[in-house]
């Protein structure tokens, strides 16, 4: 182990163990074996390069509280959806207080809510078959939308308000985690351009090459709530 605050090629111990779960809780593969080896060195370099530092494969203290904000040992419910975000996003959604059959045959209950695959079949769980109300629907979704969550808590790399946060999650909950990693509306804001953000958001209306009336509301009023904490849907 070195001397100084740098962990660097050839180090070993626990310091490095954790940096590379740090590493790889962020997104940047890497084996959490305490040995800082040539890959343990790629994925610090990667890492750098994403934050904007000097990627000599160094991990110094910059690097290190960098990377701290995507290193917590558990989410917190300030990373999740909030109840208000939830209530937006079902707006879109749709609600059913009983279980249905969704447009391909699986069985779903609230806003959207998957029971199983599959129709309705009689092995549905008990507290569900007799029906939910909208305020359970809505615990449903946040779960739900824990995905999303996490996709946005490991590609930006800027502070987002709750509300900035929620408008991206509605955003990703219903394109894919796919789709928002690849978009140039990531890539913008990862650079600082938040204000492009709800005119990035405005590109994605279509849906098998027509634009749907519909999409092009959500991205309205998705934009809305980034840029202006609207939660009127």
């Amino acid at each position: 182990m070195s001397n100084g605050a740098a962990l660097r090629l050839g180090d070993r111990g626990d310091k490095v163990r954790q940096l590379q779960a740090a590493l790889a809780k962020a997104g940047f593969e890497c084996v959490a074996d305490g040995v800082f080896g040539p890959g343990t060195e790629h994925a610090v370099k990667a890492a750098q390069k994403a934050r904007h530092l000097t990627p000599d494969g160094i991990a110094g203290p910059l690097t290190r509280k960098a990377l701290a904000p995507k290193a917590s040992a558990a989410r917190t419910d300030g990373h999740d959806l909030t109840s208000r975000g939830a209530a937006f996003i079902g707006h879109f959604e749709g609600f059913s207080g009983k279980l249905y059959n969704d447009p391909v045959g699986h069985c779903t209950i609230g806003f959207g809510h998957l029971v199983h695959r599959g129709p309705i079949n009689g092995s549905e769980p008990a507290d569900l078959r007799g029906g939910i109300s909208k305020e359970r629907a809505l615990e449903l979704l946040r779960e739900d939308a824990k995905e999303a969550a996490d996709a946005i808590d490991r590609l930006v790399d800027v502070n987002l308000e709750p509300h900035q946060r929620d408008a991206l999650i509605s955003f990703t909950y219903n394109l894919g985690t796919g789709a928002f990693g690849s978009s140039t509306l990531l890539k913008m804001l990862n650079q600082g351009h938040y204000d492009a953000v709800p005119e990035q958001l405005n590109r994605w209306t279509k849906a098998s090459g027509r634009v749907l009336p519909g999409l092009v509301a959500r991205r309205k009023a998705e934009g809305a709530l980034f840029s202006r904490g609207n939660y009127v849907a």
